[in-house]
């Protein structure tokens, strides 16, 4: 018999849930906000009628201080709530009263959230705080529990997507890799598999007149016309990204359709001959090289769609289509992965290659045929693609410290928004008005990437070099250097050119002076070669960028004989009288 609790709160007190940081999102199987403004008016409308509403489920999660509740089914409608009472959007043209509740008196009292007007009566602002919400409880035993739990309530209603049904019931490496790569492609990653339902908003993607934090028109698949606005919300993204994976693993090419997709993820318990293959194909090559040449051909792909100023969809054909894009998409990657992965070559010249591209459509041939796409018409037109463009590539000899992925800054970038205290931005080591490097900058950006693992268990710490936080720092740079920086979200990339302009150097002895600035840290030989085995040199756009990572390995970290904590945006030196505590946070 499980421990399941069904009980009644009243959405004053779930508002007070919210906002002591107690509603827990796991992005496995619930990784995006997707109810439309008029969803969520229906929804509070229903509550202020004192219609029922359908049951929440929730996992409670206990530990010796704190106990949370992760949100099995219902995240659209408790943000719903939330978002109402925070004034997000009004409904029949008013807005909360924050007054109406002690919880939003306070917060707008420290002016954390605005009143917007007209507002709605006191009374029935009162009368939507007393409403009782009906809750069931389930006391978390396991992953693999919670996870069949969501997929036993969604498989049978129309709400979730068939892709999103086998991506919440699967925790397989090929499931895995999958809502990796899609995340981090749409912008909507994040450092930690459980979030505050309080972050949804900054990593979600907008929903008409919902200012959330990804553009959705900005998107990549959107952007370049590959698929629409609502099959990123029905995860066709996510479809499209596995079956290329399962392409370039499987021996046998797999022909596409909905069923092969449920084998891919050994869906209703079917661990197919292709689930096996797929797992263990992940296992042998290794999931993160697996992710690697998934973006080397990505970056190719998108530097080709950059430098010709042309979406997908206008590149490969002379007259724009919307027609099967998808599968255009997935030629055309394929065809590039043979030659970048497969083969190890790399583009001659970036222009010539996109004038193989340019019109190549004409050289595919697709059937007229419905969903199911078969193996052998997939498989010729990829080698038909190889064909007329291998002769722009050429065989890749070098091996440099730099790599051109773009992707993963902008994945860091995002992961940013919503773990600010694992996260630390310098424009660069070299003082811009004396020209010289400043090894205190540098100390100081290693210290605090132990300060950051100094925050406990599964910490992880970045720096990330060549970027800002705020468009005045940019500014400033911009004003010495004469340099235009990109904006990125929130973010301003200026790059480190300055620094290697001011040393005389190139990128490689730039690189090879971080490394030895690294190794003349006074912190542990493991974690040195933790930094320097991890380090990453980009080029995104032309700006050198450089990504520092550091990870917790079961204990504290001592820089320079002491050990330090990150409050905030600063670093501070952990008393004597607190290294107990410290120590504590790395205990089982």
């Amino acid at each position: 018999m499980q421990d399941l609790t069904v009980r009644s709160e009243n959405i004053q007190r779930i508002y007070g849930f919210y906002t002591s940081n107690r509603l827990l999102v796991n992005r496995r199987y619930q990784r995006k906000l997707v109810w439309s403004i008029e969803e969520k008016s229906a929804f509070i409308d229903s509550i202020m009628k004192g219609y029922p509403v359908p049951l929440i489920l929730l996992a409670e999660i206990s530990t010796d201080d704190n106990t949370t509740f992760e949100i099995i089914d219902g995240m659209q409608r408790l943000n719903a709530i939330v978002s109402f009472i925070e004034g997000e959007f009004s409904v029949n043209g008013e807005y909360f009263d924050l007054e109406a509740m002690a919880e939003s008196k306070l917060i707008h009292d420290k002016g954390k959230i605005e009143q917007n007007k007209p507002k709605m009566k006191r009374e029935i602002c009162a009368e939507i705080a007393s409403y009782v919400l009906p809750l069931s409880i389930y006391k978390m035993e396991s992953e693999e529990q919670i996870d069949e739990i969501f997929r036993r309530i969604n498989s049978n209603g129309k709400h979730l997507s068939k892709q999103e049904i086998r991506q919440a019931g699967s925790i397989s490496l090929f499931a895995n890799i999958v809502r990796e790569l899609s995340s981090q492609i749409r912008g909507d990653s994040s450092l930690r598999e459980r979030l505050l339902l309080n972050d949804m908003k900054n990593i979600s993607i907008t929903n008409k007149e919902l200012d959330y934090g990804i553009n959705v028109d900005k998107v990549f698949w959107v952007d370049n016309t590959i698929i629409r606005r609502e099959q990123v919300r029905e995860s066709k993204d996510e479809e499209i990204i596995a079956d290329i994976l399962a392409y370039t693993l499987l021996k046998d090419k797999p022909l596409s359709s909905s069923k092969t997709l449920d084998e891919f993820y050994g869906f209703n318990n079917d661990k197919s001959k292709k689930f096996k293959e797929l797992e263990e194909q992940i296992t042998i090559r290794g999931k993160e090289k697996i992710k690697e040449d998934f973006y080397k051909v990505f970056d190719i792909l998108n530097s080709v769609l950059v430098k010709s100023n042309k979406k997908f969809n206008q590149l490969i054909f002379k007259e724009s289509t919307l027609d099967k894009i998808p599968r255009y998409f997935q030629i055309v990657y394929l065809a590039l992965f043979e030659l970048a992965v497969n083969r190890n070559m790399k583009v001659k010249s970036g222009d010539r290659i996109i004038k193989a591209l340019d019109g190549i459509s004409k050289n595919i041939n697709l059937s007229q045929g419905g969903g199911n796409w078969s193996a052998i018409e997939r498989e010729n037109n990829v080698n038909s693609v190889v064909g007329i463009i291998e002769k722009n590539f050429a065989k890749n000899i070098e091996d440099p410290s730099m790599v051109q992925w773009s992707i993963e800054l902008e994945n860091i970038l995002s992961q940013s928004t919503t773990e600010q205290s694992s996260f630390d931005f310098k424009l660069g080591f070299c003082n811009l008005t004396s020209r010289e490097f400043i090894d205190k900058t540098f100390d100081k950006s290693i210290k605090t990437l132990t300060a950051m693992i100094n925050r406990g268990k599964n910490s992880v710490g970045y720096l990330i070099v060549g970027v800002a936080d705020k468009k005045s720092d940019a500014e400033d740079v911009k004003k010495i250097t004469n340099e235009e920086y990109i904006k990125k979200g929130n973010f301003f990339i200026t790059g480190v050119n300055h620094d290697i302009d001011i040393l005389e150097t190139d990128d490689d002895k730039y690189f090879q002076k971080v490394i030895q600035k690294i190794d003349a840290q006074p912190i542990e030989k493991k974690y040195k070669s933790q930094i320097t085995n991890n380090i990453k040199f980009l080029d995104y756009g032309g700006k050198r960028v450089i990504i520092m990572k550091l990870e917790e390995q079961g204990e504290a970290v001592i820089y320079d004989n002491k050990y330090y904590e990150r409050k905030g945006a600063n670093v501070a030196e952990v008393k004597m009288n607190e290294v107990i505590n410290l120590f504590k946070k790395f205990s089982d």
